[in-house]
């Protein structure tokens, strides 16, 4: 999209997600950072770039960025498939031989030989695709993961890198939190650098829990939903992307793709894709950057359509699955939200509204529910084409508290002094991670007070 890079594997962890989501409302597994970016003149969805030949599928405006091979060459294998929706374009993918040893010091810092090789390349491809974007580039959207190495060090690194250099356009961050459970034992280390850095960067920060993705995910196909693929039949699965029997990384992708499929890929007859709007609606204060994604869908099979009530009903489902098992309150703490409803209408909006402020929990004393920023447009997904979906980015104060728990064991491991020498090495001490702290407290203290 004209307007938004995606970088994987730095800047995009494909370690839970992929572009492919924007489209089909599936994405691929494992790259590490993805950098997107939009096109607003573009008549396919602004991340789509169409290739001007018969029977070409369009490429997607992505770069594809991994400390790795293994993932970027199997989605660029994947080009050769037949009846392909979209591709990826081969120039716009990087990699180096090795990844960052779940270190975010080594990751950002790069004092291995290929890391300036693989960054220089990055910021080369990023800088082609928004050239590609003919003086329309209106934002930059980086999807990456925030437990190991690459995904936290390489992708915030490549994040300073674009902000300073387009700093004109907005910044949007999806960045995505390791299992509470995670293999990497230095993971709430890396969480603690790169959100306090990116926080101060980025203009937006969509952030998505494992815990959360997994649950979701589980659930989906457990109950063969719709919202697993729209096409199946439930308990059974028809792709490799997130449908199938056993909960998988792609699924867990798939609920991502869900979620950000309606917002990034507004309905064709619409205003294309406009960031500003999105930040303006979900980050209208600079101190209140972290917002969260959901999506719930009503299905059709047969019968009438459905109507957007019943997909307001499915996103509360989902919130309610998502956050089970959490002590974290959602009641009354909204700040702002953006969401859309795609494949039904209602002229009672302001219902309709309600009713979806309702599902997120309300608002904070001092806001109202007409601050929710809501689209709704008749036209379904192209990916589900019987159903419904809801939408929705809130900046509610759980985020705070999502934050808070990360930084506090990021802390105790600070104060143990547990694996610093890894960070140290890489120049990364004592004043780093004081900085880094001090910064999320702020973060957690500013979502408290609101």
């Amino acid at each position: 999209s004209g307007t938004l890079p995606v970088v994987s594997g730095v800047a995009c962890s494909m370690d839970v997600h992929g572009l492919r989501a924007c489209w089909t409302s599936r994405m691929p597994a494992g790259t590490d950072i993805v950098a997107n970016t939009c096109n607003r003149k573009a008549e396919f969805p602004d991340i789509f770039q169409l290739s001007g030949k018969a029977g070409r599928a369009p490429r997607a405006r992505a770069v594809l960025v991994d400390g790795e091979p293994k993932v970027i060459e199997a989605a660029l294998q994947a080009n050769s498939q037949p009846n392909k929706d979209f591709s990826f374009d081969e120039t716009s993918a990087v990699w180096s031989q090795s990844g960052r040893g779940g270190n975010f010091a080594l990751g950002y810092v790069g004092e291995s030989l290929e890391a300036p090789r693989l960054l220089g390349d990055a910021m080369e491809c990023v800088r082609r695709q928004v050239e590609a974007c003919h003086g329309t580039h209106t934002g930059t959207v980086l999807f990456h993961s925030l437990g190991g190495g690459t995904g936290s060090g390489l992708g915030t690194r490549l994040a300073v890198e674009i902000c300073d250099e387009y700093s004109a356009a907005p910044l949007m961050m999806t960045s995505v939190l390791p299992l509470a459970a995670g293999e990497n034992p230095s993971q709430t280390l890396n969480v603690a650098l790169a959100l306090s850095t990116i926080q101060e960067v980025a203009d937006g920060l969509v952030l998505y829990e494992n815990d959360r993705l997994l649950a979701l995910a589980t659930e989906f196909q457990r109950k063969g939903s719709s919202m697993a693929s729209s096409s199946t039949r439930p308990g059974r699965s028809t792709d490799s992307w997130g449908s199938g029997p056993v909960t998988s990384l792609p699924a867990m992708n798939g609920v991502i793709a869900r979620d950000l499929a309606p917002i990034f890929c507004p309905a064709p007859s619409s205003e294309p894709l406009d960031l500003f709007e999105v930040l303006n609606s979900t980050c209208p204060m600079p101190t209140h950057k972290f917002m969260q994604a959901f999506s719930g869908d009503a299905s059709a099979s047969h019968g009438p359509p459905p109507e957007p009530k019943a997909a307001v009903e499915g996103l509360g489902r989902s919130i309610r699955t998502g956050l089970a098992g959490t002590n974290r309150s959602t009641s009354g703490g909204v700040l702002s939200a953006y969401a859309v409803i795609r494949g039904a209408t209602t002229p009672d909006v302001a219902t309709l509204r309600a009713d979806v402020m309702d599902k997120l929990g309300g608002p904070v004393p001092w806001r109202s529910v007409e601050h929710l920023d809501l689209r709704q447009h008749a036209a379904p997904l192209r990916s589900a084409p019987k159903s419904a979906r809801a939408a929705a980015f809130v900046n509610w104060k759980r985020t705070g508290q999502v934050i808070q728990s990360v930084n506090d064991i990021a802390q105790q491991k600070f104060q143990n002094r547990v694996f610093l020498h890894w960070y140290e090495q890489c120049g990364f001490g004592e004043a780093e991670f004081e900085h880094a702290f001090e910064s999320l407290n702020r973060v957690v203290a500013d979502f408290a007070s609101a």
